[in-house]
């Protein structure tokens, strides 16, 4: 009954309103088609041009220098908290009256002190076979060791024995008497820097741990420090045992000062040493 209602007003229409009423239908019926294209094929389009907006990504258009991340704190410590981040802490319901921390015990003092050539105070130095012959015997180097905590900055060079086995008797002696309560120290080597790369050529140098200073016998452990390439730096040698109070390491000759132009004339460094003791 509808249709034939709208059939029979169309039919009354002149021929210029049918036209109009056919042109309005293919409008509406465009706009439905058009609506379809932009629900459907409007979100494959933007998925194409990520997918190639991706192939095209290079990480280096992010560059810059890297940043150093520093941690919050260190392994076995507790990060310390900013004034802004402090917990306010609530009132106490019972109102008792918290009861103050034990203060924890001081502690206890650490032995620290310099030696070397140029050192005064703290620990002794002493050479042993000392002899001058220009370059090819001992002799001073003013600058490049370690300049300050009562120390001058001069080293001595030692010549080689000219074997990697052997000794000739050239000894560079550092000791502390360090007092009770220690049973191992650190030592920390200063490698001098120097003009003449012959003066810092240990390839290695030799050092011996002694339980005496005074007896060149009393070797108990030894290490060997490659002193070529680290010219102008040091190295901390850990867990140098403590024997009677006192602590004495001990630069031997031995070493090749011959076979090629860069070891022809080859001396070791014997430069500033700091012990560090704690309880």
């Amino acid at each position: 009954m509808a249709r034939e209602t709208l059939a029979g007003r169309i039919s009354l229409l002149s021929r210029t309103g049918k036209i109009l009423l056919a042109g309005g239908v293919a409008l509406a019926a465009l706009a439905v088609a058009v609506s379809a294209v932009t629900l459907y094929g409007g979100d494959s389009a933007a998925t194409e041009a990520n997918a190639s907006d991706d192939a095209d990504f290079d990480p280096g258009d992010f560059g810059g220098a890297p940043q150093r991340i520093v941690p919050t704190a260190l392994p076995g410590t507790s990060p310390t908290a900013s004034s802004t981040s402090q917990p306010v802490p609530s009132p106490s319901r019972s109102g008792a009256t918290r009861k103050p921390a034990t203060p924890n015990a001081p502690a206890r003092p650490s032995y620290s002190a310099w030696a070397g050539p140029g050192c005064t105070g703290g620990g002794l130095y002493r050479e042993t076979g000392r002899f001058s012959d220009g370059f090819d015997g001992w002799y001073t180097v003013n600058i490049g060791g370690h300049k300050g905590d009562g120390c001058d900055g001069r080293f001595s060079a030692v010549p080689m024995s000219g074997s990697d086995t052997r000794d000739s008797g050239g000894r560079a002696t550092w000791s502390w008497y360090v007092g009770s309560g220690y049973t191992t120290c650190s030592v920390a080597v200063v490698i001098p820097e120097a003009n003449r790369d012959q003066d810092v050529a240990g390839d290695p140098t030799t050092y011996r741990v002694l339980a005496d200073p005074d007896d060149e016998d009393s070797a108990i452990k030894s290490f060997e420090i490659d002193q070529m390439s680290l010219r102008g730096s040091g190295l901390i040698v850990e867990k140098i045992p403590v024997t009677n109070q006192r602590l004495a390491v001990q630069l031997v000759d031995r070493g090749k000062d011959w076979g090629s132009d860069e070891r022809d004339g080859a001396h070791h460094a014997a430069a500033q040493m700091r012990a560090v003791c704690r309880a």
